[in-house]
């Protein structure tokens, strides 16, 4: 499979929209009580043979890059790594010294995605899913095997 990282596009929306409706029941995200529409959010998608196979969207404050999303079609085939690359090599080039993202606390395989990528844990928030299904309703009270989704965790990685 060859595999294409380039930037997210306008013609990329609908797509994009059924990726995150399938990953996260409607294509909208909530992380520490902020909602945000990747949409509208800069991003990187990756393609092979024709088909979208993952997009990462971020938020650029200061000199810090939060990526909102991170998503993969197809898992253990490089695309998580490709996207992220893509976004860290963008970060450097613009001077940006943090990396950071935030995931739910039954995520055990993005867990263990991130740290053997180099991200370090950094932050715990508590109850925080429980306080964003008021935002976002179709947040699920559990996740992968069966644990209750309740809490955020934040990884970093300094560039």
């Amino acid at each position: 499979m060859m595999l294409a990282v380039r930037e997210k596009r306008a013609d990329d929306a609908e797509s994009l929209k059924a990726l995150w409706t399938d990953h996260f029941g409607a294509p909208v995200v909530v992380v520490r009580a902020r909602k945000h529409d990747p949409i509208k959010l800069p991003g990187f998608v990756a393609e092979g043979d024709g088909k979208l196979l993952g997009a990462v969207t971020f938020l650029r404050e200061e000199d810090e890059i939060e990526i909102i999303t991170l998503d993969s079609a197809v898992e253990n085939r490089g695309v998580g790594t490709a996207l992220l690359d893509a976004v860290a090599k963008l970060a450097k080039e613009q001077g940006v010294w943090r990396l950071c993202l935030v995931t739910t606390n039954d995520n055990i395989r993005a867990i263990r995605f991130y740290q053997k990528r180099g991200w370090n844990l950094c932050g715990f928030y508590r109850d925080a899913v429980t306080a964003a299904r008021k935002i976002k309703a179709q947040i699920p009270l559990t996740g992968e095997d069966g644990i209750p989704i309740r809490h955020e965790i934040e990884f970093e990685l300094r560039l």
